[in-house]
């Protein structure tokens, strides 16, 4: 019973920690001034970076909602292999662009590209 316990708060804290990291970097990018600095295209890199990251942490949260409405995935499945190449990819891009790019997402962007790409490269050799 303490097993399943623990594998069910891990499961959550996996689910819905690359979203939390998410909302917060948007919520401290809401609340800086100024939002746009000076080189501009910079401040639109981080905005991008940001943008991947998110998206590679919706196809995680995608993935974790239909593996438990259909009750698990097969070995090696074709849909699941292409959601680790998608998520992965976006999130190497998130992580390589957060780099070029300049203002208070860059670090929180940073660090949730990396999350995602731990997540699912983490995933991607339990298959």
């Amino acid at each position: 019973m303490a097993r399943f316990i623990f594998r069910q708060i891990l499961h959550d804290f996996f689910l819905g920690l690359p979203l939390l990291v998410l909302a917060w970097a948007i919520w401290r990018w809401a609340h800086s001034f100024p939002k746009i600095g000076e080189p501009p295209w910079r401040y639109y890199v981080a905005y991008a970076a940001v943008g991947l990251a998110g998206v590679s942490s919706l196809l995680w949260l995608i993935l974790a909602i239909w593996a438990i409405v259909i009750g698990g995935f097969p070995f090696y499945d074709p849909t699941v292999l292409s959601f680790y190449r998608w998520g992965l990819l976006t999130g190497a891009a998130g992580l390589l662009t957060s780099f070029a790019g300049k203002g208070k997402l860059r670090w929180p962007t940073c660090g949730l590209s990396f999350l995602m790409i731990f997540l699912w490269f983490a995933a991607a050799t339990s298959e």
